[in-house]
């Protein structure tokens, strides 16, 4: 079960909350604003807003991950966030108004959760310990 979830009696730290209803609200954000797009009752780029659905699907799985503290969700989340920053770009440049705004969110949230998941109260929390292969330098 420490695969799947948070090592038994490690409390959840106050950020995996927060983290968790950021990735979760912030991916159906998307998810809406991205089915807008594709449904024509908002503008944007096509190939934009078929991404913007994907990491909407992405973040609900995320914030799931993060509120159990899944093994998977802290890896899954430094990587998807770090490149969220890249879509966050395009939104600006290319999303409108509406974009704008996300791009400008997403970039935000690109920053600060890789490095709250880097933490070691929150790696412990995600059943990552200081001893890890990935992590010796």
């Amino acid at each position: 079960m420490s695969m799947v979830s948070a090592q038994p009696g490690t409390k959840r730290p106050i950020g995996a909350t927060v983290i968790a209803v950021v990735a979760a609200v912030g991916g159906l954000l998307s998810l809406f604003g991205g089915a807008s797009v594709l449904a024509g009752t908002a503008t944007g780029p096509f190939a934009i807003a078929i991404i913007v659905v994907i990491f909407g699907i992405l973040g609900l799985a995320l914030g799931a991950g993060f509120y159990t503290g899944a093994r998977w969700a802290w890896m899954a989340g430094i990587i998807i966030y770090i490149i969220s920053i890249g879509l966050g770009i395009a939104e600006i440049l290319y999303g409108g108004s509406v974009g704008f705004v996300g791009g400008i969110i997403r970039i935000i949230a690109g920053i600060i959760i890789p490095a709250y998941l880097t933490r070691q109260k929150t790696k412990s929390f995600f059943g990552k310990s200081r001893s890890s292969p990935s992590m010796q330098a």
